[in-house]
């Protein structure tokens, strides 16, 4: 590697990269390290599950008062290193691992495309290309309306950028996975290799235990991969490779058995908010029409045959060189994007959050077409003899360039664009560190997820209510502990009406929402509850949303009422009631007022107020 100069060039350009972005974000003096990291980090709903993990809570309620809660089911391969980090290094430990996972994917990503180029030029090239097209396709989404730039700028930036754990860590184990497939058909036919059979389980194993869909996706690409590299000969191959096959299986089943104990043994409840369906023969057949149906819409067409165009003309003798095979290996993988939802939907009994499947398989076809265009070019520059000069010399410095400026600006233009957020955030925490509000058993109400987690990572450990995938508590208790602090509040009914939009047709209630996440999903294919128990207008809305679109959150008007009963009979318990109250008013609780004189205000910004419980 260190005598590798366009590797190493590659990895200190990722480095500048992202140092642009944390030095940016120290601009300010005054501005805490951990307000850097909750603006400048994605995904951060993650974090309190990272917090529960390294202190080895399985079963995390946020509450002393609770101590006979399920365990969590929970992406522990994606988790386990960032668990293991902070434990060590704290907070320090998202901008270590942010710096080593995004290395160690360019990395990965450098040696597939040298292993086709058999060029490190051409490899750091193709590299910073993708760079160029990701800001460039962010760049557009400022200027111009269409909303095709954004799809394909989030499809990219969602398997190369540096969300926590997803896709920082999960895109690690994918193209580590894909590498290694490279090798398949030499060691295949060249006999039984235990070792490289065991870095195929892993990586599939790590993906099963991080992100389920990809590992679906991959197995069946290994499957499709496996009868294309055989053919005739695969039932000779089995006969006498069946010890290496069952040694495979094995490895499998072991790297799969978290996932079938966490199903076993985890909060039923949690596996509704997380999505999980149950889906019997008719609504498996409804799924699998409307998935047919929808690849004849006129942008899977144009990806398809466009992809199909390109495997036809690298595949004709005029292209045909030793590393065609190589390219080959990510046609099959759009193969496979298109073909495992299929199968998923046939064989499973139950669904999550399906839409994972659309993102992969719009990936696979937008990274296969412009690999295919790169080597193309690539080829017919070869053909001209002009390729030495350049992809030898400097376009990929010169590209470079171009690259930090425009990410320079993007990130100037997002640092300007968050400014107030940050300020406010900063005010937050620094007014917890004046009121030694750090390392404490204090309970905390908030509606906001970023004050969530700045509660806790200032080491304080207990929560009224938090988000809906961080804890393993019931529905039935997460409902009481919102509802018994809303009647200490002294909340009406009237208003509490109005919190939950009550006879009112209302998509995705923010409160809701970060409580029960996907609980309330209402598309085609499933409602929480019959579809006569919604709003006349939610329903018209709930039949024309694509079974696809999980993200779609309606509250029946029948949950809307029993929960107005349970408070109109709830007694206070004080044992959980807050200390402290961090309400975050631009949202749905704009118009919120705590009538109890127990909690006096005490701190008020912008859109934040802070009460204390006397």
């Amino acid at each position: 590697m260190l005598r590798n100069k366009a590797l190493i060039y590659v990895l200190l350009l990722n480095f500048l990269f992202l140092s642009l972005k944390w030095m940016m974000s120290f601009y300010e003096s005054d501005v805490t390290l951990l307000t850097s990291i909750l603006i400048n980090t994605k995904d951060i709903q993650y974090y309190p599950l990272i917090v529960s993990l390294s202190e080895f809570n399985f079963s995390q309620t946020f509450l002393e008062y609770y101590s006979d809660a399920k365990i969590m089911p929970v992406p522990l391969a994606s988790l386990a290193v960032h668990s293991i980090f902070f434990k060590l290094f704290n907070i320090y430990s998202f901008i270590i691992l942010e710096y080593i996972f995004h290395s160690l994917l360019i990395f990965i990503l450098f040696n597939i495309i040298k292993k086709i180029f058999n060029s490190s030029n051409v490899a750091a090239l193709f590299c910073v290309l993708v760079y160029i097209i990701i800001l460039s396709l962010k760049v557009i989404t400022n200027f111009v309306e269409p909303q095709i730039f954004y799809k394909l700028y989030a499809i990219l930036i969602e398997n190369f950028g540096t969300r926590t754990p997803r896709p920082l860590v999960t895109s690690v184990f994918y193209f580590s996975f894909i590498y290694y497939v490279m090798f398949f058909e030499d060691k295949i036919k060249n006999g039984p290799d235990y070792t490289y059979v065991l870095k195929l389980a892993i990586f599939l194993g790590l993906l099963a235990n991080s992100f389920i869909f990809l590992f679906i996706h991959c197995f069946v690409f290994l499957l499709i991969f496996l009868f294309k590299s055989l053919g005739e000969k695969l039932i000779e191959w089995v006969k006498f490779n069946y010890k290496f096959l069952f040694y495979f299986t094995l490895l499998l089943i072991i790297f799969l058995l978290p996932i079938l104990f966490q199903n076993l043994y985890s909060e039923n409840d949690f596996n509704s908010r997380a999505g999980v369906v149950s889906i019997g023969l008719e609504k498996k057949l409804f799924l699998i029409k409307y998935y047919l149906v929808n690849l004849l819409r006129l942008e899977f067409l144009i990806l398809f045959s466009l992809t199909l165009v390109l495997n036809w003309f690298i595949n004709k003798n005029s292209l045909q060189t030793f590393n065609t095979d190589k390219i080959n290996i990510f046609f099959l993988l759009v193969i496979s994007s298109i073909l495992s939802p299929l199968i998923f939907f046939i064989f499973s009994p139950k669904i999550i959050s399906i839409f994972h499947f659309l993102n992969i398989m719009i990936f696979s076809f937008i990274f296969y077409i412009i690999l295919s265009l790169f080597y193309i070019l690539y080829f017919s520059l070869k053909k001209f003899d002009i390729q030495n000069y350049h992809l030898k010399k400097t376009p990929y410095i010169v590209l470079s360039v171009i690259c930090v400026f425009i990410f320079f600006s993007l990130e100037l233009n997002s640092f300007l664009k968050n400014k107030n957020q940050r300020i406010e955030i900063n005010e937050l925490n620094k007014f917890f560190i004046r009121n030694n509000l750090q390392n404490t058993n204090l309970k905390l109400f908030t509606n906001d997820l970023l004050t969530l987690n700045l509660w806790l990572l200032n080491g304080n450990t207990q929560l009224v209510i938090s988000d809906a995938l961080t804890n393993s508590l019931s529905d039935s208790r997460i409902e009481f502990n919102l509802l018994n602090t809303l009647k200490d509040f002294d909340i009406g009914e009237k208003q509490l009406k109005e919190l939950i939009s009550f006879k009112k047709s209302q998509i995705r209630n923010e409160l809701f929402n970060m409580l029960f996440s996907y609980k309330f999903q209402a598309n085609s294919l499933y409602t929480y509850s019959l579809i006569e128990n919604y709003n006349k207008i939610d329903q018209g809305l709930i039949i024309k949303t694509s079974p696809f679109r999980v993200q779609m959150q309606i509250i029946p008007e029948t949950e809307k009422e029993r929960i107005i009963n349970l408070y109109k009979n709830l007694k206070i318990k004080v044992d959980l009631l807050p200390n402290y109250v961090v309400l975050n008013i631009s949202n749905s609780l704009e118009n919120f007022n705590i009538k109890n004189n127990k909690y006096k205000k005490i701190f008020k910004t912008e859109n934040f107020l802070i009460y204390k419980r006397l």
